[in-house]
């Protein structure tokens, strides 16, 4: 193991100051890289221990990154090239001052954010890029309201309920899906443009309020799970010629209160940070398109999305989770549509008419359909036993995707 000193820049209130970490050539093995779009080559290629405990990051990134490391914690950073040797060359203060094929550095001991500059080379191309190693806080909690309140960084971000409190039996079956988020990032001015993986930058983690203008939150759960969703969705979808950038996110980490106020419930997997809503907009007018043909925008258009999701979920390319389809008349968006990485299965359907008024529709998985006959029979037992009469939903084909 070869050390020497690496500079990291710290951004503070006041400015950028620096400060000095220990860094070292290591080697260890990890999956295959998550790549971008290789649409500006040399992409910097950073590999690390994905905080939740899952395992190895290997992710290639042709934008600024935010990576968050635990304290003490290893990230490598090299040229992912198609040809040539791949050089990765550490700025201080503007000018070269480490130059390797590989650059080895263990995370700082204190939250924050962390800045690095770097400028790769590989195959007769250059390029620079600014990381924002983010080392992130972690929560603590206090009893509270039939569950904790989790404190970040001094902040009260809400209540978290515990399970048992949960009307669902898969919800009470896994603790290890609903324990609170541990380690949270902050969003900041200097930080919001970089991105978390290839395509979703820090601030769309929580969205503006159409109230306020403003984020309901600066914070957000690391949840490297459903970051990567949001990229092999976005990935998949160019596979069936529509372009990543159609893809429109409107909501992701919602704090409880927060996420109590937009109608959603105590369990509801915003609050963890693994949870999107989008809605696909290929005319760029902030409405949903009409992606089958017929001429109409409804929850047909939607199928096509939520056949292109199981098919990836029974692939393993992304976990089994929740995937639910809105369709609002008269709506700002028309049809959007939900995905999280619950690790158990899920699906609804609502259609909210002009007036208000709401009804439900499901559809026929054609890679889940095992599990959605033990729910229904799971559903007609509990039935049976409360002297309830049960009735199966009326289930919509799915196209074939």
């Amino acid at each position: 193991m070869i050390i020497f000193s690496g500079e990291w820049m710290k951004a503070m209130a006041n400015g950028k100051n620096q400060a000095t970490a220990v860094a070292a050539i290591v080697f260890f093995l990890l999956p295959a890289s998550l790549a971008a779009s290789a649409d500006s080559f040399p992409r910097l290629r950073c590999r690390w221990n994905n905080p939740s405990g899952h395992g190895g990051l290997d992710i290639s990134f042709s934008q600024n990154p935010l990576i968050a490391v635990l304290p003490g914690d290893t990230l490598t950073v090299a040229a992912d090239q198609a040809a040539g040797d791949g050089l990765v060359t550490l700025l201080k203060d503007g000018q070269p001052y480490r130059r390797d094929r590989t650059l080895t550095f263990a995370a700082p001991a204190n939250p924050g954010a962390y800045y690095m500059s770097f400028s790769l080379s590989a195959g007769g191309a250059g390029r620079d890029y600014e990381m924002c190693v983010f080392v992130p806080y972690k929560a603590s909690g206090r009893r509270a309201n039939r569950g904790v309140d989790l404190i970040v960084d001094g902040v009260n971000v809400g209540n978290y309920r515990d399970i048992v409190h949960s009307g669902n039996e898969k919800v009470r079956n896994d603790p290890a899906s609903y324990t609170p988020p541990v380690w949270w990032i902050r969003i900041t001015p200097d930080n919001e443009s970089f991105v978390v993986v290839p395509r979703l930058p820090v601030g769309d983690l929580v969205a503006f309020t159409e109230d306020t203008g403003l984020r309901h939150s600066d914070l957000a759960p690391v949840s490297y799970t459903g970051w990567m969703a949001v990229e092999t969705l976005r990935s998949a979808l160019e596979t069936k010629g529509i372009p990543g950038s159609a893809m429109k996110l409107i909501s992701f980490f919602r704090a409880p209160g927060y996420n109590r106020m937009v109608g959603s419930n105590a369990f509801g997997r915003h609050i963890y940070g693994d949870a999107f809503d989008f809605y696909i907009d290929l005319e760029g007018d902030t409405k949903s398109s009409d992606l089958n043909g017929d001429g109409k925008i409804d929850r047909r258009d939607a199928y096509r999305i939520v056949a292109l999701i199981e098919n990836l979920q029974a692939d393993g390319r992304i976990p089994i989770g929740g995937i639910g389809v809105y369709h609002t008349i008269g709506g700002d968006h028309g049809l959007t549509m939900h995905l999280d990485t619950r690790n158990h299965r899920a699906t609804w359907g609502y259609l909210y008419s002009a007036d208000g008024r709401r009804s439900e529709f499901s559809w026929a998985s054609r890679r889940f359909a095992e599990l959605d006959r033990a729910d229904e029979a799971a559903a007609a037992a509990r039935a049976a036993k409360e002297g309830k009469s049960y009735r199966p939903p009326n289930r919509e084909p799915l196209p074939v995707e």
